[in-house]
């Protein structure tokens, strides 16, 4: 069944999920460091690897939406039904080989990116149990994905609140009441991620997928592969690309400012996710509701809806920003009383407040361009910025000339506004309306 969906109905639910998210993270990483700051940065060093994972991931999972979405929008439900499955069999397929490289080259993934003797053995430790189930991480993204395009957004959010219940009080038990330290925080994440695998699902398997839609298999549906791919694989190329420069300059701080700046970097990240949780759920939800306009044919309506939806974003963006530049430095004292940490971190966030309005353009309207089935441009572009502006001006600003995490950051802040700029132009050129996968006839 599929229900009526409003920027609302969607973004909110997206918003409190992503904020559990953020906040397990926050959980885990607080916790972990009334260990020990090494412990909490050998995590953070691994979750770098896992994000980019995820993102493998979503070249299945994105090009499900887009490609399910404007099926929806197109009255298209048999199309639906051979994407969704034939989505299935992909990401099974694509998140048991990320188990298997995470279990066996995590530790040699690790040491390329720089991490030092005192964090690799609680990362390694954590990496090769996380890792080896990532596959059930990847049924789970795509089970919830396809929960959302299909308006239940409600129901992922339930989901999540369970896992990240099961999560936060595995930490506590395993953590603090065996001392196992980062296996303690592996085995609970694990095991939050297993109980929403299968209640999700089971949902979609119940409501949403057709008793015998696994049917469609038979004739396999090489064109709708064909599309999944051809929407997925450069939508996930462009997340990739910005995962793979975050590494990179990683290894930048951890070569040239050290282990503190490092740690000051992992702590610093954890305050902003949680705020831009704002702008990516309206982004998420803009990927849906153009996705499906585009679909029913209505171009004008969906330029200007995402048009609108991304003025809220970035007054958003603004508000935010305005908090990280006055009241940063505070937020870090749930971390840590280091001295040094705090004033780098304080320093780093109100650069990030300059940042913020610029990457609202490329969370919400790259999404739009994604939802409108124009994923190649994104990442033509994508490519160029973050390794040309982003990171060697990292690399130039923060390490050639001095300025330490403040100039990487500033970099990063470029790269934002460059190519939010560039896709606000390519979103009201409406070149896109020409990449629609399926439209109402």
């Amino acid at each position: 069944m599929v229900r009526k969906v409003t920027l609302f109905s969607l973004a909110v639910p997206l918003f409190i999920e992503m904020l559990l998210f953020s906040m397990l993270g926050i959980v885990d990483t607080f916790i972990l460091s009334r260990v020990s700051d090494e412990v909490a940065g050998g995590v953070g060093a691994c979750n770098q690897i896992i994000n980019f994972t995820k993102i493998v991931f979503n070249i299945i999972c994105i090009g499900a939406n887009v490609l399910v979405s404007q099926y929806i929008g197109a009255k298209s439900r048999e199309s639906a039904q051979k994407a969704m499955v034939s989505s299935y069999v992909l990401v099974t397929a694509v998140g048991l080989a990320g188990s298997f490289v995470l279990f066996f080259y995590g530790k040699p993934i690790l040491q390329l990116m720089g991490v030092t003797a005192n964090l690799l053995s609680h990362a390694e430790t954590y990496i090769r149990i996380v890792g080896s189930m990532m596959f059930m991480q990847a049924i789970l993204n795509l089970s919830t994905v396809l929960m959302r395009t299909h308006g239940y957004s409600k129901e992922t959010l339930g989901i999540t609140i369970a896992m990240n219940l099961i999560n936060v009080v595995g930490d506590i038990i395993l953590i603090f009441g065996f001392n196992m330290g980062a296996a303690g925080a592996a085995y609970a994440t694990c095991l939050g991620r297993v109980v929403a695998m299968l209640i999700a699902f089971r949902f979609v398997c119940k409501n949403i997928l057709e008793r015998n839609a696994f049917r469609h298999l038979r004739n396999f549906p090489v064109p709708i592969i064909r599309d999944l791919i051809r929407i997925g694989l450069p939508s996930a190329l462009e997340n990739i690309c910005y995962n793979v420069s975050q590494i990179v300059i990683s290894g930048m701080i951890l070569y040239n400012l050290g282990e503190t700046a490092y740690i000051t970097r992992t702590y610093t990240q954890q305050i902003i996710i949680i705020f831009i949780t704002l702008s990516i759920s309206i982004g998420q939800a803009n990927q849906i509701l153009i996705g499906r306009l585009v679909g029913a044919g209505s171009f004008d309506e969906a330029y200007h809806t995402c048009l609108k939806n991304f003025r809220k974003a970035f007054l958003l963006a603004i508000g935010y920003g305005l908090i990280f530049f006055f009241f940063g430095g505070t937020f870090i004292r749930i971390f840590t009383d280091d001295p040094e940490i705090i004033k780098w971190s304080a320093m780093v966030l109100m650069v990030d407040a300059f940042l913020e309005p610029g990457r609202t353009f490329n969370l919400v309207i790259i999404n739009g361009l994604k939802g409108s089935g124009d994923a190649v441009f994104p990442v033509i572009i994508g490519i160029i910025s973050m390794w040309l502006v982003a990171t060697l001006g990292a690399w130039i600003l923060g390490i050639a000339l001095g300025l330490g995490l403040a100039g990487i950051w500033a970099a990063m802040a470029f790269d934002e506004w460059l190519r939010g700029f560039i896709m606000l132009h390519r979103w009201r050129s409406r070149k896109w309306t020409s990449k629609a996968l399926a439209v109402r006839e």
